[in-house]
This record gives C-alpha cells, sequence and structure tokens, in this order.
C-alpha cells in the first residue's frame, strides 16, 4: 500500500457531517481522491435521493450531478470486503471508483463492470485514484453493460464471485436483471450488496433474492443499503446514526433493519390512523404504505424548487465561465 494512503488512514479523522457507525473498522483513502468535493444535493434531481439525511453527500467536482456512496455506507463495503480478503469481488456500477476503493482496501480481487469505464475521463480517473491507494493488481476494470457483462467475464474467465456489489442502473428492470445473473455466478458462500435501495426499482433485486431463499436485512443509510446472504458468511453488524428520525419507504417495511428494533409507525401517522380508520375497508398496512408513498411524493415536490433554481444557477455559472474565458 502507497505511503499517501497509510498516513491518510492513520490520521483516521472525518468532516463534521460524516457519520461511520460504532465498530466498524475506518479507512480514509480522501486523498486519492483530488476531484472529491462536498456537493449540493439539489443539483441532482432523481426522485429518490434523500435530501433531508443531513450526511455529507461527495461528489466530483466535475460531475456534480451524481453522489458518491456516503462515508457511512463506504465502510459497509470496507468492513463487508475484510470479510472476504483474497476472495472474488464484483461491483456493477463504479461511478468514479470510490466505492471499488473501499472495497479493493479490504483486501478482495475486484472485477469492476461499468460502462462509463470507456470514457477516458472515467477511466483515467478511476485507474489513477485505485493507484494512489496502492491497490491497483487488485483491481480488473471491466467497461461494459451487466448483464451481459457479467456472464461474458464469468464464462470467459471461469469466474465465480463470494463478494457482489450492486450499483448499476437504477430503473427498472436493470436491478432486477442484475441481481438474476449475480445469483447464477455467486458463491454456494455469497453476500450481495445493493446500493440505493430508497428506490423500489432496485428494491426489486433484494426482493427477488429474498424470495429465492437467501437471508437478508437493510442498513438505514443515507441512501439505504440491502445485503443478501446465503452458506457460511455472516453481513456486517451496523448502527444507524442515532440522531436522525429515520423511516422506511414502503417498499421495505417488512424487511430486518441492521440496529433497530422493529416499528411500523411514526407519531404522526398513528394520530392519522384513529382518524381514518372507521372510514375504511384498508388494513393498518395498506394505509401506512399509502401514506409513506403520499409522504415521499410531497417530500419531492417539496425539494423541486430548490432543484429548479440550483439548475439556474448552475446554467449562469457556465455562461459567465464561457463568457470570461479567453478565446
Amino acid at each position: 500500500m502507497s505511503e499517501i494512503i497509510v498516513k491518510s488512514i492513520a490520521s483516521n479523522i472525518f468532516p463534521k457531517g460524516d457519520y461511520v457507525s460504532p465498530g466498524l473498522a475506518t479507512v480514509k483513502p480522501d486523498s486519492c481522491f483530488p476531484h472529491m468535493i462536498l456537493g449540493n444535493k439539489y443539483d441532482s434531481s432523481w426522485f429518490y435521493l434523500r435530501r433531508n439525511i443531513p450526511h455529507n453527500f461527495y461528489v466530483d467536482k466535475r460531475r456534480t450531478g451524481v453522489g458518491f456512496v456516503s462515508r457511512d455506507e463506504a465502510h459497509i463495503l470496507y468492513n463487508t470486503a475484510l470479510k472476504f480478503q483474497g476472495k472474488k469481488a464484483l461491483e456493477i456500477g463504479c461511478w468514479m471508483g470510490w466505492s471499488a476503493c473501499h472495497l479493493a482496501l479490504g483486501g478482495v480481487e475486484l472485477d469492476v463492470i461499468d460502462p462509463m469505464l470507456s470514457q477516458d475521463l472515467f477511466s483515467e480517473s478511476v485507474t489513477d485514484s485505485i493507484k494512489l491507494a496502492g491497490v491497483r493488481e487488485s483491481v480488473n476494470l471491466i467497461p461494459g453493460y451487466s448483464p451481459q457483462k457479467v456472464e461474458e467475464i464469468a464464462n470467459k474467465l471461469q469466474r465465480k464471485w463470494s463478494l457482489i456489489f450492486i450499483d448499476g442502473h437504477h430503473e427498472t428492470p436493470a436491478p432486477l436483471n442484475d441481481a438474476i445473473i449475480c445469483e447464477q455466478f455467486a458463491e454456494p458462500d455469497a453476500l450481495i450488496l445493493f446500493h440505493d435501495l430508497a428506490s423500489p426499482d432496485v428494491g426489486a433485486g433484494l426482493d427477488y433474492l429474498k424470495a429465492k431463499g437467501w437471508k437478508t436485512m437493510v442498513y438505514q443509510t443515507m441512501q439505504i443499503m440491502g445485503v443478501a446472504w446465503r452458506g457460511n458468511v455472516e453481513p456486517v453488524i451496523h448502527q444507524p446514526d442515532p440522531t436522525i428520525n429515520w423511516q422506511l419507504p414502503p417498499h421495505l417495511h417488512d424487511y430486518l433493519v441492521s440496529g433497530v428494533t422493529p416499528a411500523i409507525a411514526t407519531d404522526k401517522f398513528l394520530s392519522m390512523l384513529k382518524a381514518i380508520q372507521p372510514y375504511t375497508f384498508l388494513s393498518k398496512a395498506q394505509l401506512f404504505s399509502l401514506y409513506s408513498q403520499v409522504q415521499q411524493g410531497y417530500d419531492y415536490l417539496f425539494w423541486l424548487p430548490k432543484i429548479f433554481r440550483q439548475a439556474i444557477a448552475n446554467q449562469k455559472q457556465q455562461k459567465s465561465q464561457v463568457k470570461n474565458s479567453p478565446n
């Protein structure tokens, strides 16, 4: 491992606004990502971004509309990888390599599949970062689309993976297709992680594995992570940030949450339930699902003006930079 990453790990001091679950081993490869900055959540228009979670939202300053996994989520990846040291791992969707770096630092031999790796900006940036982190030799960067490229690599290299991280295209049916192909090439003792489970489209992938008999659980993080495992492996135990009043979207209500005692309702919902239930045939669970969906839509409508204002501000800034740039 390079001297720069050793020093960074040794300091182990995270900026204000970061949270890492107690009990997790920590690592800090920030210096390997010179373009990483604190982002503005309103630069992203994605419906399922949980803008109300106050944890730091990191982005690449060259592409500010897409965030990295949060500090807490990165440490779930790192600590999970520590359980699989020396084994084959697969990542679908790496963006700028922040998540791949944390997985590789955990000691796995990592195959990374992402169509963005066919573009010089992304390929060079990811390569430079994992080189600085001292893990280039353990990471195989593969441009291409899942599930086709997953099947191609698995057959070509006679590969099965013990650890898999799915963070690719988030719209239906991509997450489900990723889960289906990954199950085919997962080792008998295997663990599969999902990112951005706040989206029901991503949730379909975890639902599939649950229906196939895998054990499942979710992590209450900024964007919600999910885990499915089978055989002689165990997931990382995680404690959500106790300063946050966490909520689960309706598509995840049947899942165990790591470090949390099961609970179905909030005080606000209970007061509404008392007023509505005498006049409806819907069950408590159905009413809560409807309430959660309406709340999610309301939150997005509340954020929408800020998203528009941020987009306009970004356009003005770009025009100003073009106007003031030398010919």
